[in-house]
């Protein structure tokens, strides 16, 4: 029989959560959990010395007699007594005579000791013989109009040990039921504790009472626990759902993607067939012309040698021998085999033309924000140091690349701090960030975004559209927001006229939709969320990804709060420079809540970045870059 799982369904005491029936002969584990004793005999087949409760799956011994060993639950016959009568008090003729046994009379009433319901004729028995003087007899109409409760319907319990002794006392001492013999033998006064039977139920009743009310306080959080579990499950769903969505999108432009690359490659590919098969065309007419003289020429030839007269041969000799002789003096072009060469190579891996369609984040977040310490400082001596650091970007390389806004450049760094390269951004650039294909895209003070290929040349500029569709005007226009979203799109903070302008990574234009503060930064979570950071005493706000404001993140403690740069973690966190205070905060991306500080050590944060697979946080402060590591 296979193990279950643990399961909270509350169903009827009496019911067997083996075969679910009525329990026969009750065996409760040390749980409570009770069962028919010939289905925890049979589940409990093939195993040794312990056995799993099938409801809350804990281990218990088996004892050494067996499972028949375990404790009878005698309330559970009790309950199904109840169950009895009051199936007899919806109709008399359910149970036969507890007396008599007659099964063809009335129920008329209740007699404890006989055991159960009697009829008519043996409660007029009770009445008469002197035998029946201490049974007591409760009327069935008393038990019908509820003038006598049920529950307090009692059946003479007997002793295990000494069957025909009623059961009177409790041993506090040994903790079991006592009769008369049992106090003279084996539960002596001198040195048991009894206590009489109705006694001992008062104490038990108000001990248990007040384990109940003790009690009350972990069923709440039981509760709440499922209902939270619960709504994470739902949660998950969700989420995975989104997730699937955006692997199927993902897919989807790729597909449109290699489709038109295939669209491309076989329209080239028919180009240079129809062209080779033209020319193969032309030289195939030129010698089949050619074989044409050649045929009938030598037939002409043959036939006159064989067969002509002589005057018929003088006649046709010297046509016969100029054709003959330009005929087997003619040139035939050779063929050019190679212009059947036409190959595919297929791309591997890797090249430029195969799509990355994305990658699954499971990693499980750690409690806390761990210990994170300095590793290196860099960017703040030389010839290339730090002016006026702002965003950052990491690029395909594993290169970090800082916009030095006062410099107007962006400055590469190895992540060992030393000095690579230097690309020139005219209109003091603000915010960089990298595309899939390896391009800085960067946003300074005009009304331009431009795009930079990896050797630091200008490829692209584009503007941007404010929510009424109207192309930014450059003298009212401030770019500095800037992040990639989870679909590949690049959004645009528009700082003067506070929105958000969306396009494709070639700059074509999405939509554009206002934001309730100046987006100074932008990051993007895992779950589409978009959070922008105004800087100077503004808050962070969270929108959806169509821009429906969402939450308001403020600073965890009563300070300074002016937060900067944001980076999302594989985990879903949010980290937010706070140049008020110079600490780094981690939020939770999911519902927001406040996770922890990062590190204290920083003077004037602005961009972040991770690296290392986010075991190092890269932090730009005004005129240095400095690295943190997380500490194992």
């Amino acid at each position: 029989m296979a193990e279950s799982k643990p399961t909270s369904n509350n169903k009827d005491l009496t019911e067997c959560g083996i075969c679910l029936c009525t329990i026969e002969e009750p065996k409760a584990l040390p749980c409570l959990h009770t069962f028919c004793l010939k289905c925890l005999t049979k589940w409990a087949e093939g195993k040794k010395d312990t056995i799993r409760c099938p409801i809350c799956v804990q281990d218990f011994s088996i004892p050494g007699d067996g499972v028949k060993a375990f404790r009878t639950n005698f309330f559970i016959n009790t309950l199904k007594d109840r169950h009895v009568t009051a199936m007899t008090l919806q109709s008399r003729d359910t149970v036969p005579c507890a007396s008599c046994g007659a099964v063809d009379e009335q129920t008329e009433g209740h007699c404890s000791a006989c055991g159960g319901f009697i009829c008519g004729g043996c409660i007029a028995m009770h009445s008469k013989l002197k035998i029946y003087s201490n049974h007591k007899v409760i009327p069935y109409e008393d038990l019908k109009s509820g003038k006598v409760d049920v529950r307090n319907l009692s059946q003479k319990k007997y002793c295990q040990i000494h069957e025909e002794q009623v059961v009177r006392f409790y041993c506090e001492t040994c903790g079991v039921l006592t009769c008369r013999d049992c106090t003279v033998v084996d539960h002596p006064a001198s040195s048991h504790n009894l206590v009489n039977l109705e006694s001992a139920s008062k104490g038990h009743k108000k001990e248990i009472e007040q384990l109940i009310q003790g009690c009350d306080a972990i069923k709440i959080k039981t509760d709440d626990a499922l209902e939270e579990i619960d709504n994470v499950l739902d949660q998950l769903v969700k989420n995975a759902a989104t997730a699937e969505a955006g692997i199927d999108e993902s897919f989807n432009e790729a597909m449109k993607l290699l489709k038109d690359s295939r669209n491309k490659l076989k329209g080239e590919l028919t180009k240079a067939v129809s062209d080779r098969k033209k020319q193969l065309d032309c030289q195939k007419d030129e010698v089949m012309i050619q074989q044409t003289r050649l045929q009938t020429a030598l037939q002409m030839a043959t036939e006159v040698v064989k067969t002509g007269s002589d005057y018929d041969l003088a006649l046709i000799y010297t046509s016969l021998k100029t054709n003959l002789t330009e005929l087997r003096d003619v040139k035939l072009a050779p063929v050019d085999k190679q212009k059947a060469a036409v190959h595919f190579k297929p791309a591997h891996i890797g090249q430029e033309t195969t799509q990355k369609l994305g990658s699954v984040l499971a990693k499980q977040r750690k409690e806390g924000v761990g210990v994170w310490k300095l590793d290196r400082s860099f960017g703040d001596v030389g010839a290339e140091k730090l002016k006026y650091g702002r965003g950052v970007a990491i690029t395909q390389e594993g290169d970090i690349a800082v916009a030095d806004m006062a410099d107007s450049a962006v400055k590469i760094y190895k992540k060992d701090g030393q000095f690579k390269s230097s690309i020139t951004v005219p209109d003091n650039p603000w915010n960089v960030v990298v595309s899939s294909d390896g391009k800085l895209i960067v946003t300074n003070l005009s009304a331009s975004v431009s795009i930079y290929d990896g050797k630091g040349n200008q490829k692209h500029q584009f503007p941007t559209k404010s929510p009424d569709n109207v192309s930014s005007d450059t003298r009212d226009t401030t770019h500095w927001g800037l992040a990639i979203d989870n679909y590949n799109n690049l959004l645009v903070g528009e700082t003067r006229q506070k929105y958000i302008s969306k396009h494709h990574l070639d700059g074509t234009h999405i939509t554009s939709f206002k934001v309730p503060i100046s987006p100074v930064f932008i990051t993007v979570s895992l779950d589409a969320k978009i959070f922008i950071s105004g800087g100077m005493d503004t808050d962070v706000h969270i929108l959806n990804e169509n821009g429906v404001h969402l939450q308001t993140l403020t600073a965890p403690q009563d300070s300074g709060w002016s937060p900067y740069g944001m980076c999302c973690t594989s985990t879903n966190e949010i980290y937010i420079s706070n140049t008020s205070s110079g600490v780094i905060y981690c939020y939770s991306a999911e519902t927001g809540a406040y996770i922890g500080c990062l590190t204290k050590d920083v003077s004037f944060p602005v961009g972040l970045a991770l690296i290392d697979e986010e075991e190092k946080l890269v932090v730009v402060e005004t005129k240095c870059v400095k690295i943190f590591k997380q500490q194992i």
